[in-house]
């Protein structure tokens, strides 16, 4: 069955890109002449600048993660309309800085952030998300890289938060990790370098 009488599999593939069509329908030799504007090397990313999570409980999440892991409350707002951040109400999102790694956005105000939004309340997530369920999320989980020197300290104190933190070991990355879940069933890892037999 050839590309142009295949059934799409759903309403975004019903009409093949222009780039797609040349790909099948043109000799190979072609393919390896013609250039793309988005195959050139691309302008640097220097890091995550943020982490989002849709929540259902903002103040339990923020919770856990500024006491069990020790985030650093960044700044909150209560968005719950377009007309903007409400100073009396509630908090909508949350920003916790994870580290202040010294780049310039981060010199600017902007340091590694996970960010916590009420999915139902944030006016801007009420426009896009209808729902939270872990198991039908895009998220896999979320790392944070540790001093190795810590990662004993670690496995005791979420040992004794009742998160029963499961180790893993990586020796093709010289690695070690800690997998345990947060209040609302994310998994997340906390890994650090560990040369290989260690």
């Amino acid at each position: 069955m050839s590309l142009l009488t295949a059934k799409p599999q759903n309403q975004f593939h019903e009409i093949p890109s222009i780039y797609t069509l040349l790909f099948y329908t043109t000799p190979h030799s072609f393919h390896q002449d013609l250039e793309f504007p988005y195959m050139s090397t691309p302008p640097p990313i220097t890091g995550v600048a943020e982490i989002v999570l849709s929540v259902r409980d903002l103040p339990a999440m923020r919770a856990f993660y500024v006491d069990t892991l020790g985030f650093a409350l960044h700044c909150e707002y209560s968005i719950e309309t377009d007309a903007g951040h409400d100073p009396d109400g509630e908090p909508t999102i949350t920003f916790l800085t994870i580290r202040d790694h010294g780049t310039d956005l981060a010199r600017g105000g902007h340091p590694v952030l996970l960010a916590l939004i009420d999915y139902e309340r944030h006016a801007n997530a009420r426009k896009r998300l209808t729902g939270h369920d872990v198991k039908q999320s895009t998220l896999n989980h979320l790392a944070f890289e540790i001093p190795a020197t810590a990662y004993d300290d670690w496995q005791q104190r979420l040992s004794a938060a009742g998160l029963d933190p499961q180790p893993a070991a990586f020796p093709h990355m010289n690695a070690k990790a800690l997998f345990f879940k947060d209040p609302e069933g994310n998994q997340l890892e906390l890994i650090c370098h560990a040369p290989s037999g260690t």
